[in-house]
Formats: structure tokens, sequence, C-alpha cells
């Protein structure tokens, strides 16, 4: 009984020993946290800005340690809070692990939104295959070629059907950015030796007062003998440079047999 007694006296003053010790440890602990000061508020940059140049105006102070602004980092960035616009988030961390996080508007100054592409024009044949995907795509000035995320949100065209029917698309970037299209589809009667038009361009973009001369996006006619019959190719538009909008500037070429060729280019006029 005496030795259980000498034995729970010795467990007590080892715990008590070490109770004393923590007491000391926490009173000699650094309990402040940095502080992360930000010049200003919105920061303007290049979407190809660097980790270096988000920091740009961002310091951080902690008691302790002192000036830790190289130790600050860019932690986040936020998906668009409106085009073109996202938040940043900047964490730093003291030498006892103590973090902290501040945050602060950027704004993209030469962000543009996705745009669609055309590789062909959207004229087919009652006999054709119609692959709109094969042809419409989308580019993005943030993540590239992003013609992998277009969808056909809606398929109104009927094959071996002659008729003008649509088709309507969207994509989105990674920043959550997403547009959205009405294209028509022409389905025509198109002989197997029609001539074939080709375009430099089969959609464009233009912005409000912009100046296109559809003739120059022409590259060549040639009928099914390869003879270039251009000069022979006719133009047809709604296209409005002053309002903006989405128009059609329509070619069509007939060779000596009376066959006929059509091709449109998609004209984007924007504010």
């Amino acid at each position: 009984m005496r030795i259980l007694r000498i034995a729970v006296a010795f467990l007590f003053v080892i715990v008590l020993c070490l109770f004393i010790f923590f007491q000391i440890q926490q009173r000699g602990a650094d309990k402040s946290y940095p502080v992360i000061t930000i010049d200003n508020d919105v920061l303007h940059v290049s979407i190809s800005a660097t980790d270096a140049d988000l920091l740009e105006g961002v310091t951080a102070y902690d008691e302790k340690d002192g000036d830790i602004s190289h130790k600050v980092i860019v932690e986040s960035i936020s998906r668009f809070t409106t085009p073109g616009e996202s938040v940043v988030v900047y964490a730093v961390c003291d030498e006892d692990n103590h973090a902290v996080s501040a945050s602060r508007k950027i704004v993209y100054t030469d962000y543009t939104a996705p745009r669609f592409t055309l590789s062909g024009s959207l004229v087919f044949g009652i006999s054709q295959n119609i692959n709109i995907r094969g042809l419409l795509g989308a580019v993005d000035s943030i993540d590239g070629n992003i013609s992998d995320k277009v969808i056909i949100t809606a398929n109104e065209y009927t094959s071996n059907v002659a008729g003008v029917n649509y088709i309507s698309a969207k994509v989105t970037n990674s920043k959550g950015d997403m547009i959205l299209i009405q294209l028509p589809v022409y389905v025509e009667e198109m002989h197997l030796s029609a001539p074939v038009i080709e375009l430099e361009h089969y959609m464009l973009y233009l912005k409000v007062g912009d100046y296109l001369d559809p003739q120059a996006n022409l590259i060549s006619a040639l009928d099914s003998a390869e003879n270039d019959i251009s000069e022979y190719v006719q133009l047809d538009t709604n296209l409005n440079t002053r309002e903006a909008g989405i128009y059609e500037v329509h070619y069509r070429v007939t060779d000596s047999s009376g066959r006929r060729e059509h091709a449109i280019l998609t004209v984007i006029v924007e504010e």
C-alpha cells in the first residue's frame, strides 16, 4: 500500500512538472498573426499576368517575424464575378504556422469573350451528310481553342429535305463566361458536279462601324473542270455594320451547264 502511495505521488509530481513546463512554453509562444496589406482594392492586369504581377502592391508583416512579404502567395483566382473580373485570394504563413488570407478584385484589361468559328459554309446538298459539329468551333482569349466545349442545344434541320433550318449552340470558358448563337442551316438541291466556292472566312466578328469588303473574302469559284468562274459570283447580303447583330453574305454562282453553288459568310457585328 505504501508503494502505491509513493507511485501516485511520483506520478503527481511528473504531471505537475509537465503542466508547469507547458504553461511556461505557452507564455513564451507567439500568439500574433501576420497582417496582409494591399495597396489597391482593384488590380488591372493582362490575361497573361503572372503571380508576380498579381502580387503587385501586396505586403505582409508579422510582429515576431517582421516583413514576410516574400512569403505571400496567390492562393486562388475565382471564376468571373462579371465577365472579365475575378477575385484573387492571397495567403501567408508565419514561422509559427499562423496563416491569414486577404482578397481583392482583378480586372483583365485585354479579355474578350469566347467567339465561335466556322470552318465551312452552312449550306448542304440534300444528299450530303450534315455535320455541324465538324464545322462549328470556338476560341477563347484565356483557354485558346475550346471547340470541344461547344454544345449544340437545338438542332432543327432535317436531312434530305430542302429548306432553311436553325441550330442553337453555346460554349463556356474556364472562367464561366458563356456565349450563345443561333445559325441558319441551308439544305438545297445541289448537283454532285456543282461548282465549288472557297471563302477566306466563313465567320467574321466586326465592331460597329467597321468596314468589310465581302468581295475580298472570296478566294475562288471553280467549276467541275476547275475553270475559274469567280467573276460570275453574285453577292447578296443584309449586312449593316452600323448596328450590332448577326448578318449573312451569300455567294452564288452558276456554271455554263446551269449547275449552281451557294456559300455563306456569317458576320457578327458587336458593340
